[in-house]
């Protein structure tokens, strides 16, 4: 299968001014000279210069062709190339039909359609990428906001590479003595001294640490940051919320209860995105339907990286509920009907503004506590397969270390425990993977990239 020569369209289907059809494979150009026609394509032609000409689909069957499009062919001879290995790249005109006969008459000279993230893979397979390089393709593809875009292409040139070979190339210059020293007799004294190996594995342990600081923030970047509205019925939630917004997305009514559900909508503000969650009020003994809603309420509240608890500023005074989890900003609300002040609480208006600007303040203060533009600017993105693998290697690196302070394993058992630490780390990077692993990294790619 790796060794087909695949094809895809390699840019969104629908209308525009132009597609991208990707060939790639051992017999790229070949296929390609089957179906383009430009007296400057053939054996002479130069790699990543594009040329013009006109594509055709034929059918052998009855011996006759007919054009398809007029075509600029990019040709990417491996392993210069994305993938790595010779490919062909098709501008052709936009639009459903186009595209569709230019996929169309590649298949019909022996290209196989190409899976999710089939040349990605294949960019892997071949040593142009990294695993981790490979997943921040897909969160480049994914990206809300600029701020997570940003990410995604500082860990696709290497950012998080580039810590992982920090931690990995010490370990591996120690297991390289140990082992070294297991071929000597045992009289000839040539182990790595234990303090040594100690050192080596608790700067490690506390590298390992930093990344595994900075996972929140990765989750952060992809998923936007999560503010829950909450407060008692009546309070202003829903006001405040579409102030915040910028538009009405949820109902406004004197009537207390209105909103029975959580409603929620994105905002990208200076490139980082929020998730607004507006939310039932919450109070003692409320109907069935209320208590529902309240419920949701309290799942949300829970679910938060930050909470707006709310209060009126005419009936200042305790929220229900006894804590929560989520960093908190305090506001009271109605700010235009009354002048409540109080130490360490925001008071805003929904209906003229006031106090929204301080707000804004507050949310952007908060979040600046996330590292999110730390992780920015590092190029470390962790999704939940790195921390699961980055956590397993701390673990085990705690583990070792304990060992040696305590019994002297011996190097026999120190090298084994080591060998198996690198390996955690390199499933991160993906020098050493699996076909299962491959699989479940690959499968939320689009056809195409």
């Amino acid at each position: 299968m790796e060794n087909d020569t695949i094809v895809a369209l390699a840019t969104p289907e629908g209308e525009g001014g132009l597609a991208v059809v990707r060939l790639s494979g051992p017999q790229a150009v070949a296929m390609a000279g089957q179906v383009f026609e430009s007296r400057r394509f053939g054996p002479e032609m130069e790699s990543h210069r594009a040329v013009y000409g006109i594509l055709f689909s034929s059918n052998k069957e009855k011996e006759t062709s007919y054009p398809v499009d007029q075509v600029l062919a990019l040709p990417l001879l491996g392993p210069n190339s994305y993938t790595g290995e010779d490919t062909v790249e098709f501008f052709c005109h936009g639009g459903r039909m186009a595209a569709r006969m230019v996929v169309a008459a590649c298949r019909k000279v022996g290209a196989r359609p190409a899976g999710p993230g089939e040349f990605t893979r294949r960019a892997f397979l071949n040593g142009r990428i990294s695993l981790d390089q490979a997943e921040a393709v897909a969160d480049l593809i994914h990206a809300e906001s600029e701020a997570s875009a940003r990410g995604a292409i500082r860990q696709l040139l290497g950012g998080l590479d580039d810590q992982l070979s920090a931690i990995e190339n010490p370990l591996l210059e120690l297991l390289s003595r140990i082992e070294g020293s297991l071929e000597f007799v045992e009289e000839e004294e040539v182990g790595v001294p234990a303090d040594e190996v100690i050192d080596t594995l608790k700067k490690a342990c506390a590298k390992v640490g930093e990344l595994l600081a900075m996972a929140p923030a990765g989750r952060l970047l992809r998923d936007g940051i999560h503010v829950v509205l909450a407060g008692p019925p009546n309070v202003g939630k829903s006001s405040l919320f579409n102030a915040l917004l910028e538009e009405d997305r949820a109902i406004v009514d004197d009537e207390a209860g209105t909103t029975r559900d959580v409603i929620s909508a994105r905002l990208v503000r200076d490139g980082t995105m929020f998730v607004f969650h507006d939310t039932a009020g919450l109070r003692d003994d409320p109907g069935r339907v209320e208590k529902m809603g309240i419920d949701r309420t309290w799942k949300k509240v829970n679910e938060a990286d930050l909470v707006l608890l709310l209060s009126d500023s005419n009936k200042p005074g305790p929220n229900p509920g006894e804590s929560y989890e989520a960093p908190i900003i305090h506001v009271t609300t109605k700010a235009d009907l009354d002048n409540f002040n109080k130490d360490n609480v925001l008071s805003v208006s929904s209906t003229t503004g006031q106090g929204l600007p301080e707000l804004w303040a507050a949310l952007d203060l908060a979040v600046r506590g996330f590292r999110l533009q730390e992780a920015v600017a590092m190029g470390v993105v962790l999704n939940e397969r790195h921390l699961h693998k980055l956590a397993t290697c701390r673990s085990d690196l705690e583990i070792l270390i304990h060992e040696l302070e305590s019994t002297e394993p011996g190097d026999e058992v120190t090298g084994t425990m080591l060998l198996s630490i690198l390996s955690q780390l390199g499933e991160v990077s993906g020098r050493i993977f699996t076909e299962q692993l491959l699989e479940s990294v690959f499968q939320r790619f689009c056809v195409g990239k």
